[in-house]
Parts: C-alpha cells; structure tokens; sequence
C-alpha cells in the first residue's frame, strides 16, 4: 500500500472506527502535530477525536493527491461547528506511520458568483506523466507572481479568462483572481505536493494585515491552470503545541 492509500485508510479509521486501535495501527507514537485545532502528538489528535465523534461530526473526503512521503487530503467536516468546515490536510509519511499533520481550515460560506461551492468539482487525476511539469508551474505561479510581485506574468499561467474559482463569493476567471489577489500579500512558498493534473501549495503570508497560512489546490490542462480552490487560516498568537503551524 503507498503512502496515498495509507494515509486515507489512517484518517477514515480513525474518524469512523475506533479511535485507539486506529491511531496505534496507522499514527507515529511521536506524530507531530501543526494543525491551529488540535493539541501536540496522538493524545491531542485523539482528544479533538473524540470530541468530534461526540457531536456526530462526519468527514468527507472529497480529493486526494500525494507525491512521495507527502499527502494532501482536502475535505469536508459537518457538525462540528455551526457551519461545514472545509479543511486542507497535509501529511507526512514514515516508517509506515503518519509522522506530521499541517492543516489549513475555514468554514465553508458561497456559493461563489457563478454558483459553485467550496469543494465541489472534479477529483480524478489524469495526466500523471505531467507530475514534474505541472509542479513546476506551480511552484513558479506562486514564487515568482505571487510572492517576487510580478503581476504582469499571471496571463502566462492561464488560458485566457478561462479559470474556474471555489473561493467564497468568487466569480470566475483571472480578472476576479487578480481583484483577489490585491487583497493578500504572500511571503514564503514552504510546500508543494503534486500528483497529475493536481497540485497544492502551502504558503504564508498576510491578509488585511494578519498572518495567514495560505491553502492553494490547483487543477491543471495542458499546462495551464484550469481550477483553483482554496483556503485561508488565521495564524493564532498561541498554538496548542510549540510546533508552528507551517
């Protein structure tokens, strides 16, 4: 089983099995923990489990992507806030463990100005022989427009206006990103993941003057960015751990 099908049966057996048994089968005994929600290593990630049960929480999976020892799991959560919660879960894998989580989360509101939501649209991946080259484009759409301030070399990453958006009351196409992009400043690139058609970007920068840990997943055709969801969180001024949130 590689590290993809791994981490999925870790993270549904332990929000729809039993927790103790899941987190001794699937979780490293010194899991690392970076998530805003939840307390250091297993014991934290089985108190916010347990919680999350006892409220009748359910969890969604609605895409999967992974690149070596990293997996990125994007989902719903209901019923364990007023509002749904989209959520991007990225893990580390070793030793046959999941050994880190990072997570970007917000609840999820829309839909957008052209009638999508936050999670919806397609999740196969197509084009894995595109891996490389598709992770590369992101890398460079994030480093050198969104982070160096080169704005004028956005239209070289799209095919024209032709852009779909699941960002809260988004409308679609790169005119409307680029409105949205006025709004955030990004600092630093620290992950990407890639698989296919399938790329996400974990960065950090700040947002109406706060700092934000900044959740991308973008679909890509031909080489062009085709799809964008996203997510941003709020970076606390106190964590529930000392691990940082990126």
């Amino acid at each position: 089983m590689d590290a993809k099908s791994r981490v999925v049966a870790g993270v549904l057996a332990l929000t729809g099995g039993d927790t103790d048994s899941a987190l001794d089968t699937y979780y490293a005994p010194a899991f690392v923990q970076h998530s805003p929600m939840c307390a250091d290593g297993r014991d934290g990630l089985r108190e916010l489990t347990e919680k999350a049960k006892s409220v009748g929480a359910r969890y969604d999976l609605l895409r999967s992507i992974g690149e070596g020892d990293m997996v990125l799991l994007h989902a719903r959560v209901t019923g364990l806030a007023p509002v749904p919660l989209i959520l991007f879960n990225l893990y580390r894998f070793a030793d046959g463990r999941v050994a880190e989580h990072w997570e970007a989360v917000a609840p999820e509101t829309g839909p957008t100005a052209c009638g999508h939501d936050m999670g919806d649209g397609p999740s196969e991946i197509t084009d894995r022989d595109r891996t490389a080259a598709n992770k590369d484009t992101i890398r460079r759409l994030v480093q050198d427009v969104l982070i160096d301030g080169e704005p004028a070399a956005l239209d070289e990453f799209f095919d024209g206006d032709h852009l779909i958006r699941h960002a809260p009351s988004a409308a679609d196409g790169t005119a409307s990103l680029r409105e949205s992009l006025a709004s955030v400043q990004y600092l630093t690139l620290h992950r990407t993941v890639a698989e296919g058609n399938f790329v996400f970007a974990q960065s950090e920068g700040v947002r109406d003057g706060r700092p934000h840990v900044f959740a991308d997943l973008f679909r890509l055709a031909d080489g062009k960015v085709v799809e964008h969801w996203d997510v941003r969180t709020e970076i606390p001024e106190q964590m529930p751990h000392d691990n940082g949130i990126v």
